[in-house]
């Protein structure tokens, strides 16, 4: 999968707000909304704070929703913990339509954290020297992930199949001997 830039992560959102006519699965706790051109994988663990996937073509990206205030456009460290893995990650604040949003580096990291285990925790250190810390439920996590890739991915297929020409008609004259 390709990682997206901060500017596709922007599209995304637009989409995602024309595309309400979509399909949303629950799988255990997390949820699958499936909306054609932009979809989305999340968890969520309180009224403040999310964690899924948005894809759009073969292009996706982890997200971190919390109610930390950050500044857009800046970098920040965040560790990710899970049962089967341990990982210092980069996330990039990214405002959308007025709400903060975490995006997560390295994309396959983040990936390999979710694919095992029961639950995933970030921690990011705050100005004051602590560390705010969220877990999320990873059951369903899978399921939900792999069927937005696909539906993600199916979508690119379609946009990319050319309409089948109409036949054309012969300009030779008829000649009947």
């Amino acid at each position: 999968m390709k990682r997206l830039s901060i500017g596709i992560l922007l599209l995304f959102a637009a989409l995602s707000q024309m595309a309400h006519a979509g399909e949303k699965v629950a799988y255990q706790n997390w949820v699958a909304e499936l909306n054609g051109q932009v979809n989305e994988a999340y968890t969520i663990n309180g009224p403040q704070s999310s964690f899924g996937m948005f894809c759009s073509g073969e292009q996706c990206l982890f997200y971190l929703h919390q109610n930390l205030r950050c500044t857009p456009g800046e970098k920040y460290s965040v560790l990710m913990n899970g049962s089967p893995i341990s990982s210092a990650l980069t996330m990039e604040c990214t405002q959308i339509n007025g709400t903060l949003f975490q995006i997560l580096k390295p994309f396959d990291e983040v990936l390999k954290g979710i694919q095992n285990g029961e639950a995933i925790g970030f921690a990011v250190a705050l100005q004051s020297g602590a560390f705010a810390v969220n877990r999320f439920s990873l059951s369903g996590a899978n399921v939900a992930i792999k069927r937005v890739m696909q539906e993600a991915s199916q979508s690119k297929l379609q946009n990319q199949i050319p309409p089948t020409p109409a036949p054309q008609k012969s300009t030779k004259p008829d000649i009947k001997i």
